[in-house]
């Protein structure tokens, strides 16, 4: 969910046309950003290249070359290739600064930069160098901010900052408060919401990326999963693989399983675009969620071309899920074996695998199928799965509070949330004190329910249990996600 988050943030920003012959968006810079944003890099590189040698005095082609390592250093996770490109930083924000101070978008590009290389430290763990990185940043559009008020593009970098620090749980607050940043989720959205109206009058080069930042913020911290898949239902997907993501990502987050499958399998390819390994992982889990045994390659086919560090355990854990699914037990310990012994733990999910595999316990399978066709958005299927059960035919407390979690996630999306109340309150009784999410996940989605029945003094107190909640799975996602809950309905009668 953050990773998801963080890219679209990102990947899109660039300036708005400029009269200044030192920030010159001409039609062959836009050109230039368009190739790299459809991860056409090559092409991109070639028109920049004949700028630079045609026009010597523009420096816009320097910044929109950044996204180009911006994007191959987040999307690959190569931390040689991370070594390899990120002097060009230091070289770009030199030539940058040579540029006419009067313009907006002097200080602008350079905090952009900045931002960019702060977000690729983040997946390399050079946290301290990205944090100071990104203070850099907010300083920059802040004093922009002031010195041209009217300057919309500077208002897009900042709504989205100020949305991530406000998603920010409180026991993280102390590094911003350090950095000297402050903001809300429903600031950033105001801010962003606010250049989108200005958008459908006027001619806008950040339209689409301003209606992306928007779309994700609602889906992850806002809870508007139908605006977030109206804003993104439209891309087109048959040449811009960023755009596939985005789609596909929606689409799955959203219960249209089939259809994110289409988008992925359908997505461009060649040798002029970039290798987006992470696509074909979407495809595996895409597939795993119609219990689709063929899933498996696409995890494999990952996991041989990923150099990065992420998601790996992630494959292997879906890998093992289907062996056991299948009926193969000893493929699932075999799954569960590497599980332990490559990639990282450095996100939810990896983690999640993790302690999945260091506890040595088999998950059932009738509530794994249920787990899956719910995340594909099969909730009729999903049902089928429990139905004649009660948490009484299961045998430990462990399966007896996830089917209590199961029933609920499928009567809270089926409609029914009087049902989905009675067995997230059975789940938040008989697992609190379990190490597993069900009862974190429970009081997030009680909160849920009871926010948009306005009853928000419910959803404050069961945000704030699921925030205090000490559960060892998928910790950080829910905190995130509760925090966000509590941003929303502070203040609220």
């Amino acid at each position: 969910m953050k990773n998801y988050i963080i890219i679209f943030f990102v990947a899109f920003c660039f300036p708005a046309i400029s009269c200044a012959q030192q920030y010159d968006f001409n039609k062959r810079c836009i050109d230039a950003y368009t190739y790299i944003q459809e991860l056409r890099f090559e092409k991109g590189r070639q028109l920049l290249e004949l700028e630079k040698k045609e026009n010597p005095k523009n420096l816009i082609p320097y910044y929109v070359e950044n996204y180009i390592d911006f994007l191959t250093t987040y999307i690959n996770e190569n931390e040689a290739e991370f070594d390899k490109l990120e002097p060009n930083k230091t070289i770009r924000l030199d030539k940058l600064k040579t540029g006419d101070q009067q313009s907006p978008y002097y200080l602008y590009c350079q905090a952009e930069l900045l931002i960019q290389w702060s977000f690729s430290k983040l997946k390399f763990e050079e946290y301290l160098s990205a944090f100071t990185d990104v203070r850099k940043a907010y300083l920059l559009l802040e004093e922009n901010e002031k010195k041209f008020p009217d300057f919309m593009a500077n208002k897009k970098s900042l709504g989205m900052l100020h949305a991530i620090v406000g998603a920010i749980p409180d026991q993280y607050k102390w590094g911003v408060n350090m950095l000297g940043m402050d903001g809300s989720i429903d600031q950033g959205l105001k801010e962003l919401k606010s250049i989108i109206e200005y958008s459908k009058t006027n001619t806008f080069i950040f339209k689409q990326e301003v209606y992306l930042y928007y779309a994700f913020i609602e889906l992850y911290l806002g809870r508007d999963a139908t605006t977030a898949w109206n804003i993104v239902k439209d891309l087109d997907t048959k040449t811009n693989l960023i755009n596939v993501f985005c789609k596909a990502s929606v689409a799955m987050r959203t219960g249209r399983n089939d259809l994110a499958l289409q988008v992925l399998t359908s997505r461009p390819t060649g040798s002029e675009y970039m290798q987006y390994h992470y696509l074909e992982f979407m495809t595996g889990l895409a597939k795993v969620r119609k219990l689709d045994a063929g899933s498996s390659a696409h995890f494999e086919k990952f996991i041989t071309s990923y150099k990065g560090k992420n998601y790996i355990k992630e494959a292997y854990q879906k890998m093992a899920w289907m062996a056991l699914i299948n009926g193969n037990k000893e493929k699932y310990w075999e799954y569960m074996y590497y599980i332990k012994s490559r990639g990282d733990d450095l996100i939810d999910d990896d983690k999640q695998a993790l302690y999945e595999a260091e506890s040595k316990k088999m998950p059932n399978v009738t509530l794994l199928k249920s787990r899956l066709l719910f995340d594909g958005g099969y909730y009729k299927d999903a049902l089928k799965q429990l139905e004649g059960k009660s948490a009484e035919s299961f045998s430990n407390d462990k399966d007896k509070t996830e089917f209590t979690y199961r029933a609920g996630r499928i009567y809270d999306m089926a409609g029914m949330p009087d049902k989905a109340k009675g067995f997230y309150l059975a789940t938040i009784k008989f697992g609190s004190d379990l190490p597993y999410y069900y009862a974190a996940g429970s009081a997030f989605y009680l909160a849920n329910i009871y926010e948009t029945e306005k009853d928000y003094a419910s959803a404050t107190k069961y945000y704030q249990m699921c925030l205090d909640m000490d559960n060892k799975e998928y910790q950080t996602s829910l905190d995130g996600l509760a925090k966000a809950g509590l941003n929303r309905v502070k203040g609220k009668k």
